[in-house]
């Protein structure tokens, strides 16, 4: 089974950084995709994702991740055209009413409002999975006990993270054991197929809890809980050019703050469209705000080049 949001090792320089320089990558994704509202500088937000999966060597993984988000996109729009009735622009309209709603209609807001959420959303989905995919869950943990968050959180955290494609490679198991003796899942009318579900769920959950009090068990005898100054085995260790690159993103928070406060990114969707016309200044901004999202995957084909030479 194709475990999507497992951590593998690729070999690519991108799993050499430091745990903080993803940290503070993901940081800047989430705040731009938040604070932007343009269209244009949203897709390149989400664009500049692209480049990050394809030098860590996960962009057939992130891709199998990101069609479900095209679905969930697909979603999106559609939910917002039917909910929202805003919009001078006028595409179809029904003819009836409909209580507390008035006549459906779709406008070219809507659309285009649907558009850039997911777009938002896509972005933020995209940096995330590219997070798990490309830091190892226990780096990822110590450096979150290492900016000083509550340490019974990010366990909790990791532990479900782990849990999660554990619980995937358990369901597939137990599915392929009952398709073995026979049983099929998509067979009978709905209430039948909810029936041969339990056959599935019921194991799955039987085990969950089973790891769940092994997990606990192998906590208590670690002396989880005590009131003793935490160590660690493996340090997350912070070179000099980490620092630099965690330096890079921080300036781009900057810019982007910025940039807000002088009206670049703004967009007006409603009650009708904005133009979508950027002035060289905001086409600027931009680019200097992509070259700060893409110094991650050029610091990785940099290290690379290093090292073949």
């Amino acid at each position: 089974m194709n475990l999507t949001l497992s951590y593998r090792d690729t070999g690519s320089d991108i799993h050499r950084l430091s745990p903080f320089v993803m940290l503070a990558w993901v940081a800047v994704i989430v705040l731009a995709a938040m604070m932007l509202q343009h269209p244009v500088w949203l897709l390149a937000v989400f664009l500049a994702t692209v480049p990050v999966a394809c030098a860590a060597r996960v962009g057939r993984r992130w891709a199998g991740l990101m069609r479900f988000v095209l679905w969930m996109s697909v979603a999106i729009v559609a939910i917002n055209v039917i909910a929202s009735q805003q919009g001078s622009h006028v595409l179809l309209q029904a003819g009836f009413r409909l209580p507390l709603v008035g006549v459906p209609q779709v406008t070219v807001e809507a659309l285009i409002f649907g558009g850039a959420m997911a777009l938002r959303l896509g972005a933020i989905i995209s940096a995330f999975t590219l997070l798990n995919l490309c830091v190892h869950p226990d780096d990822l943990m110590r450096a979150a006990i290492k900016l000083r968050l509550p340490y019974r959180s990010v366990l909790v955290t990791s532990l479900s993270t782990r849990f999660i494609p554990v619980l995937m490679a358990d369901a597939k198991t137990i599915s392929d054991v009952q398709q073995s003796r026979g049983l099929s899942f998509d067979r009978g009318g709905v209430v039948q197929r909810i029936r041969n579900r339990g056959a599935l769920i019921f194991p799955l959950l039987s085990n969950s809890l089973d790891r769940a009090i092994q997990v606990a068990e192998a906590m208590e005898s670690r002396a989880y809980g005590a009131p003793v100054r935490r160590t660690f085995y493996r340090d997350v260790p912070l070179r000099s050019e980490d620092l630099a690159l965690v330096f890079v993103l921080c300036s781009g928070v900057v810019l982007l703050v910025l940039a807000r406060m002088s009206g670049f990114g703004s967009y007006q969707y409603y009650p009708s469209l904005g133009d979508l016309y950027m002035s060289p200044a905001a086409w600027l901004v931009m680019a200097l705000l992509g070259a700060v999202l893409l110094s991650v995957a050029a610091a990785g084909l940099l290290r690379r080049g290093r090292r073949h030479d």
